[in-house]
């Protein structure tokens, strides 16, 4: 049984998980990230992890922090994740890839593994116009459990700590209820990823925002899901608990190229690709202007026909304080590399990113209360007041509103007739009197 093994992780510390590639060579400050995720492995032909040949993390961990934990993901790209579901198309397959998992993660000394079978455009947009998905959310759930039971008896025979197991998932409605079994996982794994971020990307056509906090002002239908709270209020509402969750901390923004005469979101454009954190540090010093976009309580900076949605340290304090609001289990940055390492590019010091959502949240615990769902702490974060941005093709039209705004001004305000005042005040001298009468009797 593993449901007894694996609880609910409340009452503990506030994660900060750093997802990391080796070939850039840049290693976070120690202590910083409570746990690093080396990215990505690879799935053998022979259904064998061995797409790993060592542990560049492993020296970094001893000499530096033994208390950090360091996983290794499996997926992250189409080529990885149609692998992946061949390896769980056939019972043999699926043994014997749980199996190696093991060997190669103690053999190279990590202390987990995540598995990573949502597609990211911030390695580069899919290499088929649709992407590779796990097309049985069934296999993710058994593999899930085999790995699960797997480590959990390896500890008991061995007397090493269990392995962890982390499974990342969207944070997209309709893919959560298509490709997900939340309770299943929940039950398996040690905590569930929710990547609230490339809700927009090579697929749109036109310039959106791929990492909002809250739902734009004028979304309608499903773009009403593509933001980190509905994510977050879905997969709760679905019975699970804030403490098996981590949320998504974007390091990189999204470019789009606007193609008409129009310059607002929405406006029709196409997608240019991924710009690391740096590089968006550097445009904001060589005249691109920034917007914050209120309702979504994100930035955006425009340029020419050219505008990019993305996270600053003003957005990322909004989205670090909604996790603990919510009382999740923590925070993982999408990727670590792409901070600024060096403190140059930003005039931020070292890691600016991993370097915040330390001091927001050191000597903070999970909580184990009950769910209030307090009011977003939106003041925290220095104030940026700017308007709303709305299409232009909404603007000309008479007949555009806001949610909750009316037809026009008049239609707020209540006409009051002299008939209509007189009867009010018959009514209320009446009234009155008819008090006065039961007191006295």
């Amino acid at each position: 049984m593993i449901l007894s093994l694996v609880n609910s992780d409340c009452d503990g510390e506030f994660k900060i998980m750093c997802y990391f590639s080796s070939w850039t060579g840049i290693h976070p400050d120690a202590k910083n990230c409570t746990h690093i995720v080396y990215t990505f492995a690879r799935i053998e032909d022979d259904n064998t992890l061995t797409g790993v040949w060592n542990n560049p993390l492993k020296d970094f961990k001893n000499n530096k922090d033994p208390q950090l934990k360091v996983l290794l993901a499996i997926g992250g790209q189409d080529y990885a994740i149609r692998r992946a579901n061949e390896m769980m198309s056939k019972d043999e397959y699926r043994q014997k890839f749980v199996i190696s998992t093991t060997k190669l993660l103690r053999t190279h000394e990590f202390d987990g593994i995540d598995l990573n079978f949502e597609p990211s455009e911030a390695l580069g947009p899919p290499s088929t116009p649709n992407p590779q998905l796990i097309d049985d959310k069934k296999k993710l759930s058994k593999l899930c459990k085999d790995l699960q039971e797997e480590y959990t008896e390896e500890a008991s025979r061995t007397g090493r700590s269990r392995l962890l197991l982390t499974v990342t998932i969207s944070g997209i409605k309709k893919q959560l209820e298509s490709r997900f079994d939340l309770q299943e996982l929940a039950q398996c794994a040690d905590w569930l990823n929710v990547q609230t971020y490339d809700y927009r990307g090579s697929r749109d056509k036109i310039a959106e925002h791929h990492s909002s906090l809250m739902q734009a002002i004028h979304a309608e239908n499903d773009d009403k899901d593509l933001n980190q709270d509905s994510a977050i209020k879905y997969i709760l509402d679905s019975g699970i608990e804030p403490s098996k969750l981590l949320v998504g901390l974007p390091a990189f923004g999204k470019k789009f190229r606007l193609t008409s005469d129009l310059h607002d979101l929405g406006s029709p454009a196409t997608f240019v690709g991924s710009v690391p954190y740096t590089e968006l540090c550097r445009n904001m010093m060589s005249g691109w202007q920034r917007v914050f976009l209120d309702d979504r309580k994100v930035p955006i900076m425009i340029k020419g026909d050219e505008v990019i949605g993305y996270d600053d340290l003003q957005s990322m304090e909004l989205k670090i304080n909604y996790a603990k609001e919510q009382r999740l289990s923590g925070i993982f940055i999408y990727p670590v590399n792409f901070d600024d390492s060096s403190g140059q590019s930003c005039n931020q010091g070292k890691f600016p990113i991993v370097t915040l959502v330390k001091r927001l949240t050191s000597n903070y615990t999970v909580s184990c209360l009950p769910l209030t769902t307090p009011p977003l702490n939106t003041t925290v974060a220095p104030k940026n007041r700017t308007k709303i941005i709305t299409p232009k093709w909404k603007l000309t039209r008479p007949d555009y509103l806001l949610p909750g705004v009316g037809f026009n001004k008049y239609h707020h305000r209540k006409t009051y007739n002299t008939g209509y005042l007189l009867t009010s005040m018959y009514t209320t001298v009446c009234l009155h009197f008819i008090f006065l009468f039961l007191l006295l009797v």
